[in-house]
């Protein structure tokens, strides 16, 4: 039963090819055989590895450079770090002329002390005020029984309740002196600490740990911190670990990815192979002349710190790699025999390629494949076939239709199992090239072979179908007197 719905599968797809042939190119028949004519040298499809890589050069860098730059203007009076300098974070590295902002500093403690001598005095106030407030407070008592008696006047009663009023307005008053006294004081011990934070500003140390790259300052220079801090040190941060942005072609960027390998050289250790890792893709291009790249930046060891900041580095990154598959030498693909006629093309090896793959992944029924092979007929019989002479633009949209129009029906006959599983595995074999090559028969002559190709590099193509290891490709012809 397996074998002879097997059987059935392979005649179902074998009408679908032929089908989506006619359908594609119409009444364009052709040979794809040619008797030779001459001597071809031909070379094996072997198993072996696959390398793809993609050249570029950059320069390394430290992997973190931190400017060390001066907030205030002066003149150096002490440097204590020089180029190669080994430094630790907090260390002191110069020193600015500290006079005037020790001044600044001593002027700022004496105007803090006068604020709050001011503080003292006004609490001093207050407490005079509300004393002043009391002693009124007990005469409009007294003023107040003796009226009640009839031993003071009305007016006299009048002049102790005011003389009361006024008194809690001094009180008042000096209160809110002592609240602008202590906000003196408050100003006055922020103005203390800019002077003390600008003095210390003096002192240029070290925010990391490293290596002193650079020194753009001399003793008894004089530093101008206008508009923006000037950079007096660069400190790279553990040269054990560099990185290198290599400027990568935009035919190149797509198939470079963060975790790819990389092996680069420089020009100061020939013959030495360095390795890293893809760290990041830049986004943003670089455009010069015309040519747009973008920087990619690898990270990497440098054991012994031999690698030095600004050396140029050759790199090679990895972009696929695969081990022990089937290759075809590129050459095959440059080979065209003169005259030869093929009804093979790109997009019939791609309809090849999915009726392959549904071959060999989807279990259908023997309705589903009756139902198949009449969708596919109804649908060819529906279409105009495809001339010679048609402009180019109509045969795409027309493939296009067919395309389309096989999905439609093949959607409509799968359960929703297998049409997930035809997507999962359409979308795994998205990259798959389809092209062509040519061998040669028993009896010498040329025959064009489909095939599905995957990795790439210099010399070979990975070969995902068409032929097996063994089978022989035409990569040139030797022809006669040659």
């Amino acid at each position: 039963m397996k074998q002879r719905r097997m059987g059935r599968v392979a005649i179902i797809l074998g009408v679908l090819a032929v089908g989506a042939a006619v359908w594609w190119y119409g009444s364009g028949t052709g040979d794809t055989t040619r008797k030779a004519d001459g001597a071809y040298v031909t070379k094996a499809v072997d198993r072996g590895s696959i390398r793809r890589m993609v050249s570029a050069s950059g320069s390394v860098r430290p992997l973190v450079t931190v400017e060390i730059g001066s907030q205030l203007s002066g003149q150096i009076a002490e440097l204590k770090a020089d180029y190669n300098d080994e430094v630790k974070k907090g260390q002191l590295l110069a020193r600015i002329d500290p006079q005037t902002f020790q001044t600044k500093v001593t002027q700022a403690k004496a105007e803090l002390s006068v604020a709050k001598a001011g503080v003292d005095i006004q609490k001093a106030a207050i407490a005079r005020t509300k004393a002043n407030l009391k002693e009124a407070e007990r005469t409009y008592r007294r003023q107040k029984d003796l009226r009640t008696q009839g031993n003071v006047s009305e007016s006299a009663l009048d002049s102790a309740e005011t003389t009361v009023e006024t008194a809690k307005a001094d009180v008042m008053s000096a209160e809110a002196q002592l609240r602008n006294a202590q906000a003196t004081v408050t100003q006055r011990q922020a103005a203390l600490a800019q002077a003390e934070i600008d003095l210390e500003r003096t002192e240029i140390r070290s925010s990391i740990n490293g290596t002193v790259i650079a020194r753009q300052v001399d003793l008894g220079q004089t530093v101008a911190a206008s508009l923006q801090a000037p950079t007096l040190f660069e400190i790279a941060q553990d040269l054990s670990e560099i990185q290198v942005e290599a400027d990568v072609d935009e035919a190149d960027i797509g198939s470079v990815k963060p975790g790819d390998r990389v092996e680069f050289t420089v020009d100061a250790y020939d013959g030495r192979t360095f390795r890293g890792t893809v760290e990041q893709v830049r986004l943003a291009p670089t455009e010069q002349s015309n040519v747009v790249t973008y920087t990619v930046v690898i990270s990497a060891k440098n054991p012994g710190r031999i690698l030095l900041p600004g050396m140029t580095a050759n790199v090679d990154i990895v972009t696929g790699e695969k081990s022990d598959v089937l290759r075809v030498p590129n050459d095959a693909f440059r080979f065209r025999p003169k005259d030869a006629v093929s009804t093979l093309t790109n997009n019939n090896s791609a309809v090849a390629g999915r009726l392959h793959l549904l071959a060999t992944t989807l279990k259908m029924s023997r309705d589903q494949q009756a139902a198949l092979e009449a969708k596919l007929k109804a649908l060819r019989s529906s279409q105009p076939s495809m001339s010679a002479d048609m402009d180019t633009r109509d045969r795409v949209v027309m493939r296009e239709k067919l395309k389309a129009g096989f999905e439609k029906a093949l959607k409509d006959i799968l359960t929703a199992g297998q049409w997930a599983q035809y997507e999962a595995q359409t979308a795994e074999h998205a990259n798959i090239r389809h092209a062509a090559v040519w061998t040669l028969t028993a009896d010498g002559k040329l025959q064009q072979v489909a095939v599905g190709l995957g990795l790439s590099d210099e010399d070979h193509t990975e070969l995902v179908y068409g032929l097996k290891a063994g089978d022989k490709v035409v990569i040139r012809e030797e022809r006669a007197g040659k």
